[in-house]
C-alpha cells in the first residue's frame, strides 16, 4: 500500500471540518440571539435551532474529532508513501509524526512543521491541559463524555464561546487547509 487511501480519506475528514467551520462563520457562532416577537414557543425554538445549528455548542466536538482524525489518517498515509511502516495500531499524532520524520524519504520540513503545529499549537492547548490530556488522546476525548478512568471531560472550553470560539475554529480550518497546501508544495518542488 502506498498510503494514497489513507491520505484521501483523511482529506475527507478534514473537508467536513472545513465545511462545518465555514457554516459556523456564516452564522456567526452566536448562542445568544434577539428573537422577533409574536412567535409561539415552538416557532421560537425552531427559529433558534435554525439560527444556531452550526454554532460550537452543536458542532465543536465532532469538528475537532474530524480534524484530528483526518490529520492522523494523512500522517499514516504519508508514512507509507515515504517508505515507512505503520506497525501496531496507534492513534497518537506525536508518535506518528516521529515515525514520519524517521521514514527513508521523509517529506519536506514545511510538511513536518505543519503537523507539529497541529499537534502543539492548534489553539485548543488550554482545553487539553484542563483535561490533563494532549492531542494524542483526541480519539478518546472527542468520542466520549468521560475518560476510561471515569473522569468527566470538560468541554466548556470548546463550546459556547461565540466570537472567541469562532476565531479558534477558523484557525483549525486554516490548519486543515494548510495540510493539503504543504503536501502539494512538497510534491511539486
Amino acid at each position: 500500500m502506498d498510503g494514497t487511501n489513507y491520505i484521501t480519506i483523511g482529506y475527507n475528514f478534514l473537508q467536513i471540518a472545513i465545511n462545518a467551520i465555514g457554516e459556523m462563520k456564516k452564522q456567526g457562532n452566536k448562542t445568544t440571539l434577539i428573537m422577533k416577537g409574536g412567535l409561539t414557543d415552538d416557532e421560537a425554538w425552531a427559529e433558534y435551532d435554525e439560527l444556531t445549528k452550526w454554532n460550537d455548542n452543536n458542532i465543536a466536538i465532532p469538528v475537532l474529532f474530524n480534524f484530528f482524525h483526518g490529520s492522523e489518517l494523512i500522517l499514516k498515509g504519508l508514512i507509507l508513501y515515504c517508505g515507512g511502516k505503520l506497525g501496531a495500531k496507534n492513534h497518537k499524532l506525536s508518535d506518528l509524526l516521529l515515525k514520519l520524520k524517521n521514514c527513508p524519504s521523509p517529506p519536506h520540513k514545511n510538511v513536518l512543521d505543519h503537523f507539529e503545529k497541529i499537534i502543539q499549537n492548534n489553539g485548543f492547548e488550554d482545553f487539553f491541559i484542563e483535561n490533563n490530556a494532549s492531542t494524542d488522546s483526541f480519539y478518546e476525548i472527542f468520542k466520549y463524555p468521560e475518560f476510561r478512568n471515569g473522569n468527566e471531560i470538560k468541554f466548556w472550553m470548546v463550546r459556547g464561546n461565540e466570537k472567541a470560539g469562532l476565531e479558534k475554529f477558523q484557525a483549525i480550518a486554516t490548519l486543515a487547509s494548510g495540510i493539503k497546501t504543504e503536501i502539494i508544495k512538497w510534491k511539486s518542488a
